[in-house]
């Protein structure tokens, strides 16, 4: 019986996302990208197993950076998405393109980060004056602040409740929603004045709050669902709006 080469096999994707994920056990980021990109992309997800926001703990997560890339590349990976802002942070502006230009030239792929993509996110909405609701510590609050004024960004409120990396692996997906909506909520009420809010962390289910605070106070919301589908579609040659629906970050030009 004669037998198919790999060439007229069907059914592949036309392109593989390769994920470094600050945790293990990520759901919420995969699911979106399949909802919001469709049958054409695949995510391919590996963990850096980030067990706590201290110094010591995010610095052997970022160690664990390079040698997972290989795994993403063996795979087929056409892009690299470093996931994790704290991570990013934590390295500030120079610091973390310095890894980035590593990681592209270990894999000779395009790589992207969290962190920058809400940079574009927030410059393809015309957004100078942020507030921010997230989980994280006042270290971390600090280097966010930062991290945007280096862009020319100014981080003018935030709504936290800081929690461990390994609290949001054991939230239940709803009780996350509603964690980010209820903190969402408090940063745009605190500071109405705001552009737009940032909401950080891609572990917990943060975008249909995102929504509903879109709708509620009328400004945009980014989320690291969005700010990485808009760049990941960027980078690769294939960027259109989304039709009304999904938000003002896919919305926009």
């Amino acid at each position: 019986m004669e037998t198919k080469g790999a060439a007229e096999l069907r059914g592949f994707p036309r392109h593989a996302i390769g994920v470094l994920s600050p945790l293990g056990g990520t759901d919420t980021m995969p699911y979106g990208m399949y909802r919001l990109l469709g049958p054409d992309f695949m995510v391919i997800s590996v963990s850096l197993a980030l067990a706590s926001f201290k110094p010591a703990d995010i610095e052997r997560a970022v160690a664990a950076i390079e040698p997972q890339v290989d795994h993403l590349v063996a795979r087929g990976a056409d892009l690299i998405l470093q996931s994790g802002t704290p991570l990013a942070l934590s390295l500030g502006p120079a610091g973390l393109e310095q890894l980035l230009a590593r990681v592209r030239e270990k894999s000779g792929r395009p790589v992207l980060s969290s962190a920058l993509n809400a940079i574009e996110a927030l410059r393809a909405v015309g957004a100078r004056k942020v507030v921010a609701a997230n989980k994280w510590n006042a270290t971390i609050n600090r280097n966010l602040a930062a991290f945007l004024t280096h862009f020319d960004i100014e981080l003018i409120g935030t709504a936290t409740e800081s929690q461990e990396p390994v609290q949001f692996q054991r939230a239940d997906l709803r009780v996350g929603a509603e964690l980010a909506y209820r903190l969402g909520r408090e940063a745009f009420e605190r500071t109405p004045h705001a552009d737009a809010l940032f909401i950080g962390g891609g572990a917990w289910f943060a975008d249909p709050a995102a929504a509903a605070l879109e709708h509620e106070f009328g400004k945009p919301v980014i989320t690291s669902l969005n700010g990485a589908v808009r760049s990941i579609l960027t980078t690769l040659g294939c960027w259109r709006p989304f039709p009304p629906g999904h938000g003002r970050i896919l919305e926009a030009e």
